[in-house]
C-alpha cells in the first residue's frame, strides 16, 4: 500500500519533466540574441553601443533545437528599435521575433549660445555633448570642423544640437556683382569679367552675364568673386 503514491509520482511526474525538458530554454535564446547583436560589424566599430533585447513572452513555448540562427528582420535598423528573426529548422522547425533596443552613442555639435539666422558659425559658438544617437531622428552633426564658416538658416537658440539642415555655406556672390567667370581647355586657363545674375554660395550653380559677348552663362562659384565654367 505504501508504494501506490511512490509509483504514482513515478507515471506522473518523470512524464511532465520531460515535457519541461523537451521546451527551448527562452533566457538562453535572449542570451543569444543579444550576442548576435553585439558581434555584427556595426556595432563591434561603435564601443559604446548598448544593447537591450526586450523580454520573451513566458507563456510562449518552443520544441527544443539543435541549432538556432538569427538574422536582422526585413527594414531593421542597428539603431533605436530593432528586431531579429529567430529561426530553428530542426528537429523540429519554427521561427518568431524577438525585439530589441539599439543606443549608440557619441559626440554632437551643440549651440553655445542663441544666435539670429545668417550668423557665421565660429569655433567658440558650438561645443561637443555626448548623446544617444538612436533619440536624435533629425540627424546630427559630430565633426566640428564640418560646422566652422557655415551660416545658420534659422534663429537657434543655445543648447540646439546642430543638424545639417540648419547650416549652409554662406552667401559669398551677390546678384549685380562683378565676377570673374573662369574656365579650363586643353591645361589653359581663360578668365572673363561677367555680372552674377543671383546670390550664391560655394557649391552653387548661378548665372553669369559676359560682360564683352552680353551672353548668359551657367557656372558654379568655386570661390569669393569666381565663377567656373564647365566644372
Amino acid at each position: 500500500m505504501t508504494l501506490k503514491p511512490f509509483l504514482l509520482c513515478i507515471s506522473l511526474c518523470f512524464p511532465l519533466a520531460a515535457s519541461a525538458a523537451s521546451y527551448h530554454d527562452l533566457s538562453t535564446i535572449k542570451k543569444q540574441v543579444s550576442d548576435y547583436l553585439y558581434s555584427l560589424p556595426d556595432i563591434q566599430l561603435n564601443k559604446e553601443s548598448k544593447i537591450t533585447v526586450h523580454a520573451i513572452d513566458s507563456r510562449l513555448k518552443l520544441a527544443a533545437c539543435e541549432s538556432l540562427n538569427f538574422k536582422l528582420a526585413s527594414g531593421s535598423h542597428l539603431m533605436g528599435k530593432t528586431s531579429v528573426h529567430v529561426i530553428c529548422s530542426a528537429p523540429k522547425a519554427w521561427s518568431f521575433y524577438l525585439t530589441a533596443s539599439i543606443s549608440r552613442y557619441d559626440e554632437v555639435m551643440v549651440l553655445n549660445g542663441s544666435f539670429k539666422r545668417g550668423h557665421i558659425i565660429s569655433e567658440g559658438d558650438i561645443y561637443a555633448s555626448r548623446k544617444d544617437l538612436s533619440t536624435l531622428p533629425f540627424g546630427y552633426i559630430t565633426e566640428k570642423n564640418v560646422l566652422i564658416g557655415k551660416q545658420l538658416k534659422r534663429h537657434l537658440q543655445a543648447g540646439k544640437i546642430l543638424t545639417p539642415s540648419h547650416v549652409t555655406n554662406p552667401i559669398i556672390i551677390k546678384r549685380g556683382e562683378m565676377v570673374a567667370l573662369q574656365t579650363s581647355n586643353s591645361g589653359f586657363m581663360v578668365r572673363m569679367k561677367g555680372t552674377a545674375m543671383s546670390d550664391g554660395a560655394i557649391g552653387d550653380k548661378i548665372r553669369v552675364k559676359n560682360s564683352s559677348s552680353n551672353r548668359i552663362i551657367e557656372g558654379e562659384i568655386t570661390s569669393h568673386g569666381i565663377v567656373t565654367i564647365g566644372k
